[in-house]
């Protein structure tokens, strides 16, 4: 959350928009808490009374959510408590991940309680030899144990702040030059809190005192004298502006304080109320807060997140693949079993086509043969022609031979013949105008056919010529009573063609 703060880049003066969170301020016997939704604060609850030690901080946050009525999942936590210590350490003049090894071994090694600590750390001006380090140390068991009552809760702890880090941000609000350096005291609690820092909020020293000016001003101004001495052995400091004091109880110490350290001492011009350190709490700029919540852990939950984000969708994936493999795996069973009918039917239809194709061939045969036979036969002009010499012959001719020969684009006609005297014929015979006749009616309508050649017909003999007569004598006695039918000669030729 607070990285989340630190891409805002806001000042100490706003709660930056957006943010949701239960800022809580613990500090050693004051138990208090903000609900903040969305960059306003909602409601406030103060516990009742001072906290017990024994108190378990589940139960406190329990109460506070249900007071409160929050209903964020984040917690923040500004603590004050007997066992937060800070130290000033030097450490080599290092970088990165080596100034962390160096810190973590300064920490352990610098601890006042026995089981492992956890730290935050913030570095001091120095020399160039040197790099000087503010070490916040609390024990690691009792920051496992606040995370771990805050998951309980259903909630996620995001910081756990040192009192001195709100102090720190509150001198930039006196009424300080640029680089002068102030003391600043607070009451916290039950303890007291103080930082020397400068107006640009570099930090030079940091402590928590076990006494109050509440309770024992005269103890407190000794830790205060031995602080001003240990300031000016360490950074050669003459603190000019004096003590600030900041809190209940404040401005009835300060001439006593004023007399025991011999400085000025002066009152916060921040109003102190109850709710302070818990409301303000949520203002501090990230990139200067000493946080014990580590970056990792921080990172903790969204890593939690995203791995169950990326379980989620590997399994999702899986299934995804599950279903897509039983799905292609029946498709290609079902694409098998298409592949098998649809070969059956393939060679039922291969056998159908072969018997379709042989009964075409059949088919195909008898058409070439009904063609033959029909649609290539010739037309019966023969015959035609033939039924058309019974009327275009004369009488007088006797057609003997008749001929006719089919060509490429054309028919031969030959025909042949002899004369013949009619009933009532008393005179002789005209051939030649009997042969005219029948040419003129075969070279017209309706075959028009073109003479090439004909007969001489003055040649011709008629039948009743003295040869004709010989003839018939010597046929009739021919002998032994056979009679035998004339041999009739062509006495005429006619040859065309016709188209």
């Amino acid at each position: 959350m607070f990285d989340f703060l630190a891409s805002m880049k806001l000042g100490s003066d706003a709660i930056p928009r957006g943010l949701t969170t239960l800022s809580v301020s613990w500090l050693n016997d004051e138990f208090r808490a903000v609900a903040v939704h969305r960059g306003k604060v909602e409601t406030t609850w103060e516990r009742p009374g001072k906290v017990e030690a024994d108190v378990p901080f589940e139960a406190l946050l329990r109460e506070a959510v249900e007071k409160t009525g929050y209903r964020g999942e984040t917690v923040s936590l500004l603590l004050a408590h007997p066992r937060l210590a800070q130290q000033l350490v030097d450490v080599p003049p290092v970088k990165g991940a080596t100034l962390v090894k160096v810190i973590e071994r300064q920490a352990q090694q610098q601890r006042m309680f026995n089981e492992e600590a956890a730290w935050a750390s913030q570095t001091s001006p120095s020399g160039k030899d040197a790099l000087r380090v503010v070490l916040h140390l609390f024990p690691k068991l009792l920051l496992d144990g606040l995370v771990r009552d805050c998951k309980r809760n259903g909630l996620e702890l995001t910081s756990v702040v040192p009192a001195s880090a709100l102090l720190q941000q509150q001198i930039t609000q006196l009424p300080l030059a640029k680089d002068q350096v102030a003391l600043l005291v607070a009451e916290t609690g039950g303890s007291t809190t103080l930082v020397l820092g400068r107006k640009d909020a570099q930090i030079l020293l940091a402590r928590t005192l076990p006494g109050t000016w509440n309770r024992d001003p005269e103890r407190l101004a000794v830790d205060l004298n031995r602080t001003i001495l240990f300031v000016s052995q360490q950074y050669g400091l003459a603190l000019t502006q004096g003590i600030w004091l900041f809190g209940p109880g404040a401005e009835q110490q300060t001439d006593l304080l004023h007399t025991r350290t011999q400085l000025p001492v002066s009152l916060s011009p921040v109003p102190c109320g109850p709710f302070y350190w818990a409301s303000e709490a949520v203002k501090l700029r990230p990139e200067l807060n000493p946080n014990f919540i580590t970056r990792e852990m921080r990172k903790a939950p969204q890593r939690r997140t995203f791995a169950k984000v990326v379980v989620g969708g590997a399994a999702l994936a899986m299934l995804v693949s599950l279903g897509a493999s039983g799905y292609f795996l029946f498709q290609e069973r079902r694409e098998a079993t298409n592949v098998k009918t649809l070969n059956r039917q393939a060679a039922r239809l291969r056998m159908e086509l072969q018997s379709l194709q042989q009964a075409d061939d059949k088919m195909e045969r008898k058409a070439r043969l009904a063609k033959l036979v029909l649609a290539d036969r010739p037309p019966p002009v023969a015959a035609w022609l033939l039924a058309y010499l019974g009327e275009a012959v004369p009488p007088s001719l006797v057609v003997t031979n008749f001929q006719v020969k089919r060509q490429e684009d054309h028919y031969q006609v030959r025909l042949a013949g002899t004369f013949q005297r009619t009933g009532n014929q008393s005179g002789p015979i005209a051939p030649a105008s009997a042969i005219t006749e029948l040419i003129d009616r075969l070279g017209g309508e309706p075959f028009h056919l073109r003479i090439l050649k004909t007969s001489d017909p003055g040649s011709a003999k008629g039948p009743g010529s003295p040869g004709e007569a010989a003839g018939a004598d010597w046929l009739s006695r021919v002998s032994k009573g056979t009679t035998l039918k004339p041999v009739v000669q062509d006495q005429f030729v006619i040859e065309g063609v016709m188209r």
